[in-house]
This record gives structure tokens, C-alpha cells and sequence, in this order.
């Protein structure tokens, strides 16, 4: 009996050293993305950015391509952008070439989400980059007058706060209107 009692302690000190510590994620920066997330990387080169760097978790490829529309959106968990915790990033890939990057920041409350909007919109508009902001919380970024990229905003109900960050091949002479 007292044996049993000695064993049944040692196997719950045992699990209760095992449990696992909430992982701790280094904080992503717009500038980060826009520097190290290179638009025509392949695959392979921002799997490895995504995971190494960023701390993310490669989770599934969500979708692919049919017929001649040679496209793939694989998803990753985890994560901190812009100091908020990240449930899941999404890139595309055409022709296996980065397109955008989807980045999902939930959110506890309404209230909550409001606040992380504006908070995330003034960091936007606080960055290095020339700026040319169009409706809707979208912006057009430009460094040394060439485009870099395009960021739009959304909030997705109260639930949380969206981030797309997508390539220059979106921009045109209509982008800026």
C-alpha cells in the first residue's frame, strides 16, 4: 500500500513537470515583413523566416490551385505582431512566389478590438515608410519612391483585427485613387 502511495506521487510529479510553459514568441515588426519577406521568395525561404524568426508553427495547406491557376495558401499558428498575440498567419504563394500575408490578431471583447485597431493604425502610419493612405484603413507603402507593398486593415466583428499585407504587384495607377 505504502509503495502504491509512493508511486502514484512520483507519477504525478512526474506530469506535473511536464506541463508545457506558454511559448514565448518574438514581437514581428511591419518593418520586419516588409524587410525580410521577400514578394518573389519561394516556399521553402519563408517557411524557414516563418518558423526560425518568427516562432510560428506550420499548420496546413489550406488550398491550391486548379487548372492553370498555379496558387497555394498554406496557414501558420502562433506568433506576435506589433506586440498583440497572433492566432494564425496565412500566406499565398503564385507560382511559388510570396503574393500576401494574412495575419489574424484576436481579440477578447469588442471594445477590445476598437482599440487594437487604432492602436495598429497609428503604428501604420508611424512607420518609415512614404505613405498613401486610401479608404477603408488601406495604405500603399513606398520606400525611396519605389511601392513595396499594400496594407489593409479590418476588423472582423468585434472578434479581432485582420492584417493584410500583400505584394506591389497588387498596385497600379488606380491603387491611388
Amino acid at each position: 500500500m505504502k509503495n502504491s502511495i509512493y508511486l502514484i506521487v512520483i507519477i504525478f510529479l512526474v506530469l506535473a513537470g511536464c506541463q508545457k510553459k506558454p511559448r514565448q514568441y518574438p514581437n514581428v515588426t511591419f518593418a520586419q515583413v516588409f524587410h525580410e519577406l521577400k514578394w518573389n521568395d519561394n516556399f521553402a525561404n519563408v517557411k524557414n523566416i516563418l518558423e526560425t524568426k518568427y516562432g510560428l508553427e506550420f499548420t496546413d495547406e489550406l488550398a491550391k490551385g486548379k487548372n492553370k491557376d498555379n496558387f497555394k495558401v498554406f496557414q501558420f499558428e502562433g506568433g506576435k505582431f506589433s506586440g498583440y498575440k497572433c492566432s494564425e498567419w496565412r500566406v499565398t504563394f503564385m507560382n511559388d512566389s510570396l503574393w500576401d500575408v494574412l495575419i489574424f490578431i484576436p481579440s477578447e471583447s469588442r471594445k477590445k478590438c476598437a482599440q487594437s485597431v487604432l492602436d495598429i493604425r497609428d503604428t501604420i502610419n508611424n512607420l518609415p515608410y512614404e505613405k498613401f493612405p486610401r479608404i477603408n484603413y488601406q495604405w500603399i507603402l513606398h520606400d525611396k519612391g519605389k511601392a513595396i507593398g499594400r496594407i489593409q486593415m479590418t476588423n472582423s466583428f468585434g472578434r479581432g483585427v485582420m492584417l493584410f499585407i500583400s505584394t506591389n504587384k497588387f498596385i497600379n495607377k488606380y491603387s491611388y485613387r
